[in-house]
């Protein structure tokens, strides 16, 4: 490395990331400093035990060096590795949005049993002892070092760094980050998107999104960069209008089931507030809406301290309407999936990948008179991916061959992330030197990248577009 380089920024894109949708980790390194910009685990690989061994990769750091943490937002692909740091030896100060430490605390729980059942499995299928990637002890452990700033407010954590968290419209309380380092008496600014959600397609229960034009270099999400991924309000119209005529048909007029497999975290909550607006003030419907999920419970329950002024108003009438069913108790769940009643079911995880939804899926799959509404992303070789696929008759589920015969609707406008066409947008109307893509598709972001470049051109901008890979270093 020459002497010249060295008295630079380096910014070094080291998570999955760099060149997938999950996984988020990016190094910074100053004269005196070590930042992360988030450490998140590596998800949707298809098998465990490959899951495992990219979560267990050394670090391409020592965690000790680590001075500073900036997280954005609670999705377990940003914050899932944090404790794993701390069990190896991290001191660093977490800096996080207002709002999200107690939620990052129920999520990394669940993630550290979730983990601990995990190579459980592994052992039973390779004969073999895989010690878990952290446990319960390192979430307490990495919980006393996380520190909750507000929005929209100029920070300054020592001499060199600074910063302030933008509204980004994800989740409940995500943020964008402007980062500001002092290096050889010149102040260079970072922008980190981290997620954003769409500012065209409504959403409840977020901050709003607050474009940050100005930065030495921006580094952007990209997960819809893909040209097929261009959502309107149309589209939310039309989903709307499917749940309510699926729900209609199957639970009312046919007495059968409706699940919504769902994330635990924003997707649950929003889906049940649609499910409020379409049926709560209707007397007559007297279907049993079940939220199966004892960490979906813990965190709706969350909400309510979370949220305020209108968002909490909204969502204390949706909890308080009389079909809601909390069911935390797993004898109570297996009862209810025995029952012949109608009823809809918010049960997690979306992708089907752990969780109760998949003890759903196993007894309404073989009924074609229930249903199962999608409502985000699966990826093809996950149990959600194969069953909206239909390709197949049976599926292997549990170890149990199971008929594939259920009706399946997979809703389009329900994302947490920004369409491809705000994101061409949003980035080609900058004023900054490089925007960097991350946390896409890797064929879809250099497609993307080639046309970003071009809508940047016809508006007399000439900053650089960068499609990132494990591999990339930019300097500042």
């Amino acid at each position: 490395m020459s002497k010249k380089s060295k008295d630079k920024i380096r910014v070094s894109f080291i998570g999955g990331n760099a060149e997938d949708v999950t996984g988020s980790c990016i190094h910074i390194q100053t004269e005196t400093k070590q930042i992360l910009l988030e450490c998140g685990l590596y998800q949707g690989c298809g098998s465990l035990l490959n899951e495992y061994k990219i979560n267990t990769e050394k670090f391409k750091f020592k965690p000790k060096n680590i001075d500073y943490i900036f997280v954005n937002h609670c999705h377990i692909d940003h914050i899932g590795k944090l404790a794993k740091l701390y069990a190896e030896g991290c001191k660093a100060k977490i800096i996080a949005p207002m709002g999200t430490r107690e939620l990052a605390h129920i999520l990394m729980i669940d993630c550290a049993f979730i983990m601990s059942k995990d190579v459980e499995n592994i052992k039973r299928k390779t004969g073999k002892d895989y010690p878990p990637i952290y446990t319960s002890d390192d979430v307490e452990n990495c919980m006393q070092y996380w520190n909750e700033y507000n929005f929209d407010e100029n920070i300054e954590i020592d001499n060199d760094i600074s910063f302030c968290f933008k509204g980004s419209a994800h989740i409940l309380n995500s943020a964008q980050l402007e980062l500001y380092l002092g290096h050889n008496g010149n102040t260079k600014k970072i922008t980190y998107t981290s997620d954003l959600g769409s500012s065209v397609l409504p959403k409840y229960y977020v901050n709003k999104f607050e474009p940050i034009e100005k930065s030495n270099i921006t580094i952007g999400e990209a997960t819809y960069s893909n040209e097929l991924r261009s959502i309107t309000l149309k589209d939310r119209e039309k989903d709307l209008e499917k749940i309510k005529t699926v729900v209609e048909q199957t639970c009312i007029d046919n007495h059968n089931k409706v699940l919504f497999p769902v994330f635990a975290n924003d997707r649950l909550q929003n889906i049940l507030t649609h499910l409020y607006d379409l049926f709560g003030k209707d007397e007559a419907f007297t279907i049993p809406v079940l939220i199966d999920s004892p960490l979906g419970i813990k965190i709706s329950k969350l909400y309510l301290k979370l949220l305020q002024g209108e968002q909490l108003e909204k969502y204390k009438k949706v909890l308080s309407w009389k079909n809601i069913k909390f069911v935390d108790d797993y004898e109570i769940s297996k009862c209810y999936q025995l029952s012949k009643e109608p009823m809809i079911i918010l049960a997690a995880s979306g992708m089907l990948t752990a969780g109760r939804a998949i003890n759903w899926v196993q007894k309404l799959l073989p009924n074609c008179n229930n249903y199962i509404i999608f409502c985000g992303y699966s990826p093809e070789n996950s149990l959600a991916g194969k069953i909206k696929a239909g390709k197949s008759k049976t599926l292997t589920i549990n170890g149990r061959a199971t008929p594939n015969k259920c009706g399946i609707v997979s809703l389009r406008s329900f994302s947490s992330h920004m369409q491809r066409s705000e994101l061409l947008k949003y980035y080609s109307e900058l004023q900054t030197e490089k925007v960097i893509l991350v946390h896409s598709n890797q064929q879809s972001k250099i497609e993307f990248a080639k046309e970003l470049q071009e809508e940047i051109s016809k508006k007399n901008r000439c900053y650089k577009v960068i499609a990132a890979n494990k591999s990339t270093e930019i300097l500042l």
